[in-house]
């Protein structure tokens, strides 16, 4: 079988990393549905969020894969893993570069099953706000959902005749995304894979799975000439050269270390080298990192260090076995658009406050929603109407982000399922046009006192004219002085809210949805 070159490995390695961030990037960018048909799947098999979707295929695929040949997934399929290679780049390029080389670091043991260990507690307790900040599939879609889709709608105003509208995020969604990817940002300028290889719980998972691994990345200590240009360009920062061991645990096979070494002794391999004349090698020029290598190896004190030639005993590091960590547990029509309606907050009125807040469709068990949802942000950008918000303190300090609906500035339409068929982590329910209009999310609640045709006798009726499932009707209530008054069928209502949208009472709304507890 031909050898295939470090290079032809470590291109096909980019440019399948920038078709996935690519494709997945113009997945959580775009309104419109034709990303998600051809690419949505790449949302459903990011690792945590097909963990707490309970996709055990997707999980095992992962992690077979990840036995045979490392981390290819944080390389390849991690749209996080390709923000921060982008950025290691970015600051290493120009004169200085030579100057931010990476070094060898001794692995945040502690630290990344710390972080492990809190994510899935936090999962098991229901608390998603841990896991929305940790996850990296979910950091970089809102990341795109917050940050780039404005600007992407923006262009296509712009440029096209017709205006496309979307779901303006809220102040919480663009900080919060700001904060998180420009720590992630800063961290990869200087470290490279920092994120990755101490907070991910998702690279601390594969590690475990990674360190038996049969493909891995293996030095041959014949033909090592301690030049060290490997441990150098390794953005994992796993390559010791003091015991030639490379911490496959961490390393995300980028296979950038394969083409830099001048003497083909790197490789990316199944068999493990032995050396030729055991326990000695020769190094050529001075012997970096020997004093730190009293505990692999000591130098023969006959011959001094900075001699070519000298002497290097060496024993190879062995690999302590640990147990591996179990993983913790779109093709939709076009909705039919309703005639437009004139609606929102108008001057004059003040936001509503539902006493429970409405979830999106396709919530079976709110319970449930609460703790699978990550706040990534999909069904929100691609909510048609941009009724979906994300939350601030609807669900709880700590369930910020996820998806809730605002009334007071749009509806949800009737016949729209886009949000259920997107969601990779199962939170949602996929429904279509006719099981929507029977599995209701809210139910509207009418205060006469605020009602203009029943207080003040005025002509309105704009509710019921809204309603396409007929739920409220206009009914004399029997008094003289009084007019007609909203009546709200619960059987009838699904909580869409396109009657509180359109409610022209002032200063509060004669009508408002209130979530289904």
């Amino acid at each position: 079988m031909a050898k295939i070159t470090p290079n032809i490995l470590r291109w096909s390695r980019i440019i399948t990393a920038i078709i996935v961030t690519a494709l997945l990037t113009a997945v959580l960018t775009s309104h419109g549905m034709a990303a998600p048909r051809f690419a949505g799947f790449l949302a459903k098999i990011q690792f945590l969020p097909a963990a707490m979707a309970f996709s055990v295929v997707t999980v095992i695929v992962i992690l077979i894969a990840t036995l045979a040949f490392g981390r290819i997934y944080c390389s390849v399929l991690c749209p996080l893993g390709a923000f921060q290679d982008f950025f290691a780049r970015v600051s290493r390029l120009g004169p200085n570069h030579r100057r931010r080389r990476y070094h060898y670091c001794e692995p945040a043991t502690k630290l990344r099953n710390l972080t492990l260990s809190i994510v899935v507690l936090s999962i098991l307790l229901g608390i998603s706000l841990i896991v929305s900040f940790l996850d990296p599939y979910s950091i970089y879609s809102r990341g795109c959902a917050y940050l780039l889709q404005p600007e992407w709608i923006w262009l296509s105003n712009f440029f096209l005749s017709k205006p496309v509208t979307m779901a303006a995020a809220s102040v919480t969604g663009i900080v919060s995304s700001l904060i998180v990817l420009g720590a992630i940002a800063c961290a990869a300028s200087l470290r490279g894979r920092l994120f990755c290889n101490t907070l991910c719980p998702v690279g601390t998972t594969l590690g475990y799975v990674s360190k038996y691994s049969i493909f891995r990345i293996d030095i041959d200590t014949d033909k090592c000439i301690q030049c060290r240009e490997c441990e150098h360009v390794c953005k994992a920062q796993c390559i010791d050269l003091v015991s030639h061991v490379v911490d496959s645990s961490r390393c995300v096979d980028c296979f950038d270390c394969l083409p830099v070494c001048p003497n083909d002794a790197i490789h990316y391999t199944w068999t493990r080298h032995q050396l030729s004349i055991p326990m000695m090698m020769r190094s050529r020029g001075s012997l970096a990192g020997s004093a730190a290598g009293m505990g692999a190896g000591h130098l023969d004190t006959n011959s001094p260090s900075d001699v070519p030639g000298a002497r290097l005993v060496l024993d190879r590091r062995a690999f302590l076995a640990t147990g591996l960590v179990i993983a913790v547990s779109p093709v939709v029509a076009k909705a039919k658009r309703a005639a437009r309606m004139v609606g929102g907050l108008s001057e004059g009125q003040v936001s509503s406050k539902p006493s429970v807040p409405v979830t999106p469709p396709g919530v079976s068990d709110r319970q449930e929603f609460l703790e699978r949802c990550t706040g990534c942000g999909l069904c929100i950008s691609h909510c048609m109407t941009g009724v979906l918000r994300p939350s601030t303190t609807e669900y709880g300090l700590l369930r910020v982000l996820h998806p809730v609906k605002n009334y007071d500035i749009a509806r949800c339409g009737v016949g729209c399922t886009r949000c259920t068929h997107l969601c990779p982590t199962g939170a949602l329910r996929p429904l279509t046009k006719e099981e929507k209009r029977h599995s209701p999310v809210g139910l509207a609640r009418v205060t006469l006192s605020e009602c203009m045709s029943y207080s003040d006798g005025i002509r309105c009726g704009k509710c019921a004219e809204a309603c396409s499932l007929e739920a409220i009707v206009m009914a004399d209530r029997g008094v003289v002085s009084r007019g007609p008054a909203p009546v709200v069928d619960p059987g009838l209502c699904i909580g869409c809210g396109s009657c509180q949208f359109v409610c022209p009472s002032k200063p509060y709304k004669a009508i408002i949805v209130n979530g289904l507890s």
